[in-house]
C-alpha cells in the first residue's frame, strides 16, 4: 500500500466554497483534487493499491480528514477538479455533526471523514507503514528502498509548519525528489511513477 498524507492548512473544514471558484472560495481544494488525480488515476486505469488523506486545517470548523481508500472506493473519480471537489464537499456534510475524537463517519465505501488531527493520522499511519517527509532538503529518492508499506507525508502550497516538521522529527526519514520546489500533485506524480519503476514496486 502507498499512502499520501497531504496536510492543507487553509483548506475549508466546512462545504461553504463555489464550485466555479474552487481557487478563490475554497482555500486552495483545487489543489487537493489534483492530488487525489495525480495519486489514483492512470491513463485507462485507477490505482487500487493507494490510500489519500486530505489534513484540512482552514475555516471555520475544526480540522478535518477525508481518507480515501483505493482497494474500497466505490465511487468514480473523474480527471476534472469540479467533480472531485463535490466528493470533498459531500464528506465535510457527513462530517459537520462529528464532535467525538477519532469518530469516523463513511461518506462511500472507500471515502470517510473523521475529525482526526494531523498528530492523529501520523500516528495511526506509522503503525504498519515506513513513513517519508517529502522535502527538497531530504535525501535524494533514488538512494532509498522502500518496503511494501510506505507512506509519505507533504505540504500544501505553503508547506508544513515548524511545528510539524519537529513532531515528524525522529518519526519520518526526509526524501526529496528534487531541489526545487514543485506543485504537490507534481511530486505526487513523480513518487508513484519511480515506485512503478522498481522490480518489486510497494
Amino acid at each position: 500500500m502507498r499512502t499520501f498524507i497531504i496536510k492543507a492548512k487553509e483548506a475549508h473544514t466546512r462545504a461553504d466554497f463555489r464550485l466555479d471558484d474552487l481557487p478563490g472560495t475554497s482555500g486552495r481544494i483545487d489543489l487537493l483534487c489534483r492530488v487525489l488525480n495525480s495519486a489514483f488515476l492512470l491513463s485507462h486505469g485507477f490505482r487500487r493499491n493507494v490510500r489519500v488523506w486530505l489534513l484540512l486545517y482552514g475555516p471555520p470548523d475544526p480540522p478535518k480528514a477525508i481518507r480515501f481508500d483505493g482497494p474500497e472506493l466505490k465511487v468514480r473519480l473523474n480527471p476534472d477538479e469540479g467533480s472531485t471537489a463535490k466528493l470533498i464537499m459531500k464528506a465535510l456534510k457527513a462530517g459537520e455533526g462529528l464532535r467525538e475524537p477519532g469518530k469516523e463517519v463513511e461518506v462511500y465505501p472507500g471515502l470517510s471523514v473523521s475529525n482526526r488531527t494531523f498528530e492523529d493520522v501520523i500516528r495511526l499511519t506509522v503503525k504498519n507503514s515506513a513513513l517519508y517527509y517529502l522535502h527538497e532538503e531530504g535525501r535524494p529518492i533514488g538512494e532509498l528502498s522502500f518496503p511494501q508499506n510506505v507512506a509519505f507525508v507533504l505540504g500544501d502550497h505553503n508547506g508544513l509548519s515548524r511545528e510539524d516538521e519537529a513532531f515528524l522529527d525522529g518519526i519520518a526519514g526526509r526524501v526529496s525528489v528534487g531541489r526545487k520546489s514543485y506543485l504537490a500533485s507534481h511530486v505526487v506524480a513523480y513518487v508513484n511513477i519511480f515506485l512503478d519503476s522498481l522490480p518489486n514496486p510497494p
